[in-house]
């Protein structure tokens, strides 16, 4: 293995050593065992889908599949469980992305 994949596998092990993304794994597992928030999720999903098949081909989204999205979006927010994850879910995503902007400032630097 070289110094790079190394280097690689370290940042890895140090990501999923992080609180949140420990957490973040432990609920969605949590959620994925409970089949009313599973279902819900999997709804949200399909819609979620539509809505970009309509965007894609630059067509307006239909009043009933937006208003199904938003209301199953709702509804996925009020279990304070699913809450958590998206919150987490979101501080990972930055965690990425400034991980991904340093590496990047790194090469061009260099």
């Amino acid at each position: 293995m070289n110094e790079i994949e190394e280097r690689i596998n370290e940042l890895i092990r140090l990501i999923r050593n992080q609180e949140e993304v420990k957490r973040y794994n432990e609920i969605e597992k949590m959620l994925m065992e409970n089949d009313y928030v599973k279902q819900k999720i999997e709804e949200f999903k399909k819609y979620q889908k539509r809505i970009v098949i309509y965007e894609s081909h630059h067509n307006k989204i239909p009043d009933e599949v937006e208003e199904r999205y938003e209301g199953l979006y709702k509804e996925l927010l009020e279990i304070p469980v699913f809450n958590e994850y998206i919150t987490l879910q979101n501080e990972i995503n930055e965690l990425f992305q400034t991980i991904t902007s340093i590496i990047e400032t790194e090469i061009n630097q260099n």
